[in-house]
């Protein structure tokens, strides 16, 4: 469905490849075309049109009008007969508190007695807990229930001063008359919608209103992300982040225009200028279709110069890293090592979420063949193509910190370098650099860091068998819970750099016993060792092999094969 002024500018493309039937219906003016096709939209839900999707339908507050003590609770559930709506919020931890606080504040039920006032039986718990006025008992009357109903749409609204007024007008009324008790029960109230107002500040503010609209695509994964930045009394109240599906045959306005459709199609309470990042097409009669059916002016404009301009950039930046972070979970389905990388972050007060991890270790067995390792995990999994070794080359003797800053040293290097597209994984920087050791091993490669001035890497170690974390916030170590999914993921590149860092040492032992065992024998030099440890690196492959296996590597002859098989079997 859609509406146009000219089917010739109206993108072609919308009308091939998958559809049978074509038909149109003519309108006298752009505001008519709107209203009608967003009721077509709502009854057909065609493909092609904006929807707006997450991995859940966002939930909104229901206000069952059509009761004589109206029900207030949160749903899904956008066709209940009977219900006024305010939303939708994304934020539903915030508003579940919110709700809570006003259920306790205001008393108003959320059972589903079909005929509430004409109950015989005693009041239940939510009356005894104050969670509930007991309209089914005539404890309140319908008028004074309703008035409180009102107080929370008020404050759904954002006219929280005019709700604080109201009741500070019934506290002094009741002071006057020395009905204390009363006044002393609205005073709660008082204090608790101030309180609410202080711990939600960022969910519901006061005086004018507008809204901000940001959009970002990307036609590779068909996903874009609308950022709606809710602004009251001057003050951001709401951030809402929106999912949209299908986009990559959309432009970025068209996206918008469509977004504005079916968003504010639904809301009941919108503000009365909406703010965008850039002129869309038939601005003015969506703007008059807006004002029509919601009864009000509504203003859409664009933000050029100050203020508004800034909030909009960032938010513009706030849809980016959110469809970044949503074609993650996408790609990857790991949605749950997402929010543990997250926790991750915030539990040690990261700079980054941790999506790429390095993860370096010694091994150093004796006073020859010490190698160091890195190991890789992307998206909380083994990048098994990106692991190194490294031969340590200015350390000799056991000392493992000179050895860890030697292989760090090494590894950093490579990001002084300005390279943009190369296969080299020493080239691509990680989020966070993780060290099996402890507090020395830390502070020895947070040294190098400081040094080169790299400052947007993070980095911790991790102390075997205990496994404390030394990191930057926690300097003196810090024990997190042992199953924890977020800890898991630091245990498992730690044993990954040390598996690496040993099957490394074990193979450069191996080669070396088997080049000894290779030396003295007439004809085999340097090269064709090299060859002959290709193939059989270590001693046990030396002493089970055949005259026809040596004849199949390169650059032996068949004299070369009969001595190295005598020398080996004597």
């Amino acid at each position: 469905s859609g509406e146009t002024i000219s089917f010739v500018n109206h993108p072609i493309s919308f009308f091939t490849g998958k559809i049978n039937t074509l038909d149109f219906i003519v309108t006298d003016n752009e505001i008519e075309a709107l209203i009608l096709e967003s009721s077509l939209i709502k009854k057909n839900r065609p493909k092609y049109n904006i929807h707006l999707k997450d991995d859940k339908s966002y939930p909104y507050i229901a206000f069952m009008e059509s009761e004589q003590f109206p029900r207030v609770f949160i749903t899904r559930n956008r066709n209940i007969k009977g219900a006024r709506y305010f939303g939708p919020y994304t934020n539903v931890k915030s508003i579940k508190e919110t709700l809570e606080v006003l259920r306790k504040v205001f008393q108003i039920r959320d059972c589903r007695k079909s005929k509430p006032g004409k109950i015989k039986n005693s009041v239940c718990l939510n009356y005894h807990i104050n969670l509930c006025s007991a309209p089914c008992m005539g404890k309140i009357s319908g008028q004074d229930y309703k008035k409180n109903v009102g107080y929370i749409k008020m404050f759904l609204k954002g006219n929280d001063k005019t709700i604080i007024n109201s009741l500070k007008s019934e506290m002094n009324y009741f002071a006057e008359g020395e009905e204390f008790e009363k006044a002393a029960e609205i005073k709660k109230k008082i204090d608790a919608i101030n309180d609410l107002l202080v711990r939600q500040k960022i969910f519901f503010s006061s005086g004018q209103a507008w809204d901000i609209l940001a959009v970002s695509k990307d036609n590779k994964a068909n996903m874009a992300v609308v950022s709606l930045y809710n602004y009251k009394g001057g003050e951001l109240a709401a951030i809402n982040n929106f999912i949209i599906s299908g986009s990559s045959c959309l432009s970025e306005g068209e996206i918008i225009s469509g977004f504005i459709k079916s968003y504010y199609s639904e809301v009941d309470n919108i503000s009365s200028v909406i703010y965008l990042p850039f002129e869309i097409d038939e601005i003015d009669a969506i703007s008059g279709w807006l004002s029509e059916i919601k009864g009000k002016k509504i203003d859409l404009k664009v933000a050029k110069i100050g203020g508004k301009k800034e909030i909009i950039k960032m938010a513009q930046r706030n849809a980016y890293l959110y469809l970044e972070k949503k074609k993650f979970e996408k790609s990857s389905g790991y949605s749950r090592v997402f929010k543990e990388l997250v926790k991750l972050k915030d539990t040690l007060d990261l700079i980054n979420i941790p999506k790429r991890i390095e993860c370096f270790d010694i091994s150093n067995i004796g006073p020859v063949f010490a190698v160091g390792s890195m190991a890789v995990f992307a998206d909380g999994s083994p990048l098994n193509s990106n692991y190194r070794h490294f031969k340590i080359k200015n350390v000799s003797g056991q000392d493992d910190l000179a050895m860890i800053a030697e292989i760090v040293s090494r590894r950093l290097k490579y990001l002084e370098h300005l390279k943009v597209s190369i296969e080299d994984s020493f080239y691509i920087k990680p989020d966070l650099i993780v060290i099996d050791g402890g507090k020395a091993q830390f502070n020895i490669v947070k040294k190098i860091l400081d040094e080169k001035n790299i400052q947007d890497i993070d980095l911790m170690s991790i102390a075997k068998k205990e496994e404390i974390i030394f990191c930057s916030k926690f300097s003196d170590g810090i024990k997190l819970d042992p199953f924890s999914r977020s800890l898991n993921i630091i245990i498992k590149i730690r044993d990954e750099a040390h598996r690496f860092a040993l099957n490394y040492h074990k193979k450069l032992r191996d080669n070396n016993m088997t080049r000894s065992i290779l030396d003295g024998i007439k004809g085999i030099g340097e090269k064709k060792k090299e060859h002959i440890l290709e193939k059989f690196g270590t001693v046990e492959d030396l002493k089970s092999i055949k005259i026809e296996d040596l004849l199949k590597i390169k650059g032996l002859s068949y004299r070369d094969a009969v001595s190295i098989f005598d020398s080996l079997n004597r």
